[in-house]
């Protein structure tokens, strides 16, 4: 009588040989989240949300700066809750973990949504930097005044302040509505109920 071989208890490939980050859905929604930045600072800028004139005819600084790098951080928050969202719902639910993991994985997706498109915006701005480093005009020649100066560093100050806090609170958008997008995926939950009123089709 011939050995019967016992078979091996079945093991899924996916959880065997896959890796837990599905860059598909990573990169779909990285890219979604660069297209809506983009179409937000272009509509940013058509309602005068750009930066403007950083002073005032009288000499003193606008508002317009300020309102500029507010602009910034919503896009920023408003584009990496969308694509995480859209990273978290569209990733595939592992029969390996608990509700917890499934969680924290779904947020890792939303993350590194964030991180694609943080590095995408750094690229394409020092692009910018890049072409525009040849038209900067030197203080001295232009005897450019003092509040001049003052006014530029503020700019900068702002600015700076603005992409770090636009950054740090995207990458918390992303997690957020990746566990968000998470959850509905395994609720079952349809998308045409998470639009709002206004929006859904008729």
């Amino acid at each position: 009588m011939a050995d019967t071989v016992p078979e091996s208890p079945a093991v899924s490939p996916r959880v065997a040989a896959s890796s837990y980050l599905e860059w598909g859905d990573i990169f779909g929604g990285g890219i979604i989240a660069c297209a809506i930045s983009v179409v937000l600072l272009q509509f940013g800028s058509s309602a005068g949300l750009a930066l403007g004139s950083p002073t005032l005819p009288n000499g003193g600084a606008s508002w317009n700066v300020l309102a500029a790098g507010l602009w910034v951080v919503v896009v920023a928050v408003a584009s990496s809750a969308a694509g995480g969202y859209v990273a978290g719902r569209m990733r595939t639910r592992w029969e390996d973990s608990d509700a917890n993991e499934s969680e924290f994985r779904d947020g890792i997706h939303g993350i590194a949504v964030w991180a694609l498109a943080t590095l995408g915006a750094a690229f394409f701005f020092a692009m910018i930097a890049g072409k525009g480093a040849d038209a900067v005009v030197n203080p001295a020649d232009a005897q450019l005044n003092e509040t001049t100066v003052r006014l530029s560093a503020n700019i900068t100050a702002i600015f700076s302040f603005a992409t770090a806090a636009g950054s740090a609170l995207g990458a918390a958008a992303a997690w957020f509505a990746a566990t968000t997008g998470g959850e509905h995926r395994n609720q079952g939950i349809a998308f045409h109920d998470v639009v709002p009123a206004l929006l859904r089709k008729r």
